[in-house]
């Protein structure tokens, strides 16, 4: 073992055009190579089982940019408008993994994204037993596989559903290839005016993990014990059920134990959700006296976004960013 080797390359420029509108640029672009894995690519019958060697053999590239502008314009004596934005875009890239020989080539890693989604891709629901039984089996994802449950496509089509049925469902996952933010500032005679949005794009999650009753892994019970039965109430609303047998229903039946719905947490599209979002993150407005500035803030007004259920910024579970707002007094001597 060594250390992981860099070659990075790194062009920009700052210019300012017309005494108004600042341009700073910037492309990188970056090849690991050497870098730590365990061997996958060794045969079982050479005895390692779980103690494969280390070696230095990863390689991976990444590249992207950054912009950002800003442009200040005074019109007359009354009035200054000061506009401004920012965009950064991001991409990377297994060049090399060391892999077993997979008899598939969409289980393969090397060329696709670091930060990929991989899962099986959801056909509906199961609408009756005689759709079950004339469909791949799904045994080996779950036991006792009923209407309500959901359908994955066999994609190798050897007539079951199988880990080797899993592929790439998006290129990318929750940590967002773009990221950018605007905003202005507006003065005129002694009122003043600031806004500001920042946003994220190219960003998809999977939004069953530890949610009940789609526990993905700990939680409520353990393996055969019935789980809870609190429930979200969106889940609640939209859920396949004996008494509403609706196969577009948004979730799947609820099972009684964890063995009861493990077919339905399997990573999938039926889960994968569009996690772009823009917030509408800063206000602030204000009116300026001789001796002091009286000023209204707030602070993460809102989020405009296709995915509803939570921040999409955060965790399902995590502690949600607070609105706030504030009144003050600025005096100056």
């Amino acid at each position: 073992a060594g250390w992981e080797h860099v070659k990075k390359f790194d062009i920009g420029f700052d210019m300012m055009l017309f005494n108004q509108l600042n341009i700073t640029f910037d492309y990188f672009h970056d090849k690991r190579e050497r870098i730590l894995m365990s061997r996958a690519s060794w045969p079982s019958m050479l005895g390692y089982w779980g103690s494969k060697p280390w070696s230095n053999i990863g390689e991976v590239e990444n590249q992207g940019f950054e912009l950002s502008l800003n442009w200040t314009k005074q019109f007359g004596k009354d009035l200054t408008l000061d506009l401004r934005g920012n965009f950064t875009y991001n991409q990377n890239e297994y060049k090399y993994v060391d892999e077993p020989s997979y008899p598939y080539v969409w289980q393969t890693n090397t060329g696709k994204p670091l930060n990929t989604v991989k899962g099986y891709i959801a056909e509906g629901l199961f609408t009756s037993e005689e759709e079950i039984a004339n469909s791949p089996d799904q045994s080996q994802l779950g036991a006792n596989i009923m209407p309500g449950d959901i359908k994955y496509r066999d994609i190798n089509g050897d007539g079951q559903i199988t880990t080797e049925d899993q592929v790439m469902i998006s290129s990318y996952d929750w940590h967002p290839r773009i990221q950018y933010g605007f905003g202005l500032n507006i003065v005129y005679k002694n009122f003043d005016l600031g806004v500001f949005f920042n946003g994220s794009s190219k960003c998809k999650t999977i939004i069953n993990s530890g949610i009940a009753p789609f526990l993905s892994g700990g939680g409520d019970g353990e393996e055969g014990e019935t789980l809870a039965r609190n429930l979200m109430q969106w889940i609640a609303d939209d859920h396949w059920s004996v008494d509403n047998p609706n196969p577009n229903a948004a979730y799947p039946r609820l099972g009684l134990t964890k063995a009861d719905v493990t077919n339905n947490i399997q990573p999938s599209t039926f889960w994968l959700r569009n996690g772009n979002f823009l917030r509408f993150k800063t206000l602030e407005i204000g009116y300026r006296f001789p001796y002091c500035r009286i000023y209204l803030s707030g602070d993460n007004l809102a989020v405009f976004s296709p995915f509803k259920l939570w921040d999409p910024e955060l965790a399902w579970n995590a502690y949600p960013l607070s609105r706030t707002f504030n009144l003050g007094v600025q005096f100056t001597f």
